[in-house]
This record gives structure tokens, C-alpha cells and sequence, in this order.
């Protein structure tokens, strides 16, 4: 099966999707993934912590097929994959204030200029997520890319600095990782060397 790596989030077509809402368990953290791919991260972050619910957003058909029936052949219950467009879909599949973490890994960086609007993070989607997280709760983005970083860091200082704050000091990336957990863009950097930039903010 051939996946498409790049897929357009403002195309028509991803902005009339059947979602369908997960169930989501009472009483249990909720960690989701933005852009999950094939679901790695949140499959090691299952067997890292399996007291929680790991949900993945994805925007392409075909791999979240693929990474739900790699989860239930690993027996992970408590990570499922839903197809939606995270742009527009996050208030049908999510109640306000239930998430505890979003993760926001490698986002497509979209290199040419007339498509930097279809680059993922935005005072939008940053005050969407606000109203989803939970009292304390928190946002991590990773990048490989310094431009991308660097515009989610304006969208989370900047615009919307009522609502975040940042884990360290203001407008100052991460060190490391703080999870064991790694999504597969995140080891091909590790592997070859590639400088990751890390952000990680509190809902205020």
C-alpha cells in the first residue's frame, strides 16, 4: 500500500470529514497526539505509562488503518488512531478541559512560502487546544526545523501568552525530551545527528 506522506489539511474535502468521537474511559488521563502518523509515539508512550488513554489525530485514511491494527496486535487497548482533520475536528471528537497533554511531533513544514498557511500551529488551533486541556495541563511541539519551532513558540508566547506559559523560562526551548517516548521522525534525527527544537507550555 502506497501512503501519501503530505497531505493538504485546507483541501475541501478534509473540511467534511465523517469523524467519528472516540469513547473515551472515565476518570483516565487523556494524552493526544496531533498529526499521529502511524502512532509510534503514542504506543511507546502506552508502555511507558499504561494508566492513561492515548488518542491519535490524523488526517490520512490509510495510516490510521494501519496504526490501529498494529495496536490491537500489541494488545494496546488504550491507544486508538481517529481520522480528522485536527484544523477544524478537535472540538467534535474532544470535551473541553478533559486532555491533560497534547504532543505536537514534526509537523509538515511546508518549505514554500505560498504554502505556509497550511503549516499547523496558529493562534486558532493554540486557543482550540487551550479550551480542551485541563487545569494544568500542557502542550509539547518538536520540530527539526528552527523556523517552525520558532513560530510556534510566537504563537504560544505571543499570541496567546494568557493562556500558556512556558516550562522553563519565557521564550526558551526545552533541553531534552522529557519522555522516554519517540515518534519515528524524532530517532532518524537522534541517528543522524539533527539538532530538535522542543517547546513545552502550561495551560495557565
Amino acid at each position: 500500500m502506497r501512503i501519501r506522506q503530505h497531505v493538504n489539511p485546507l483541501k475541501a474535502n478534509f473540511f467534511q470529514i465523517a469523524v467519528e468521537p472516540p469513547e473515551l474511559p472515565a476518570g483516565v488521563p487523556i494524552e493526544v497526539e496531533l498529526g499521529s502518523a502511524e502512532a509510534h509515539f503514542l504506543m511507546t508512550r502506552a508502555a511507558e505509562d499504561a494508566g492513561r488513554f492515548y488518542l491519535g489525530i490524523e488526517i490520512r485514511r490509510d495510516v490510521v488503518v494501519l496504526a490501529n491494527a498494529a495496536c490491537e496486535r500489541q494488545g494496546l487497548k488504550q491507544v486508538r488512531s481517529v481520522f480528522a482533520n485536527m484544523s477544524v475536528d478537535l472540538h467534535r471528537l474532544l470535551p473541553a478541559g478533559r486532555v491533560s497533554r497534547f504532543f505536537l511531533n514534526f509537523p509538515d513544514p511546508w518549505w514554500k512560502a505560498r504554502q505556509h498557511k497550511r503549516r499547523v500551529m496558529s493562534p486558532e488551533l493554540a486557543a482550540e487546544v487551550f479550551d480542551l486541556l485541563a487545569e494544568g495541563g500542557e502542550i509539547y511541539v518538536a520540530s527539526d526545523v528552527f523556523d517552525i519551532a520558532l513560530d510556534a513558540m510566537s504563537v504560544l508566547e505571543h499570541d496567546c501568552s494568557r493562556r500558556f506559559v512556558n516550562l522553563r523560562e519565557p521564550w526558551t526551548f526545552l533541553r531534552e525530551n522529557p519522555f522516554a517516548a519517540r515518534s519515528r521522525r524524532e530517532r532518524q534525527c537522534e541517528m543522524m545527528g539533527i539538532r530538535i527544537w522542543r517547546l513545552g507550555y502550561r495551560r495557565t
